[in-house]
């Protein structure tokens, strides 16, 4: 079943929402300077989007680029 984008934006935001209890404002509020990702928190939320969109998110992308923001995150979900 393929998803919206936008329904892959409200899996991500849940998904940190879950990990942080920190809502997201925007697609495009910045997660890790911000400090609402952390190193943890971030390969907990490649982890949960791996199981819930049934996709392999590889130890190389799991970096401060890609996971910026939810769009970023978007993004590279998008190309799984």
């Amino acid at each position: 079943m393929q998803l919206s984008e936008e329904k892959i934006e409200q899996i991500i935001s849940q998904k940190i929402f879950e990990l942080t209890h920190k809502k997201i404002s925007s697609p495009d509020e910045e997660l890790v300077d911000s400090g609402i990702l952390t190193s943890i928190t971030l390969a907990e939320l490649a982890v949960a989007l791996e199981k819930e969109l049934a996709i392999s998110v590889s130890f190389m992308e799991i970096n401060k680029e890609n996971f910026k923001s939810v769009a970023a995150i978007k993004n590279l979900m998008l190309k799984k």
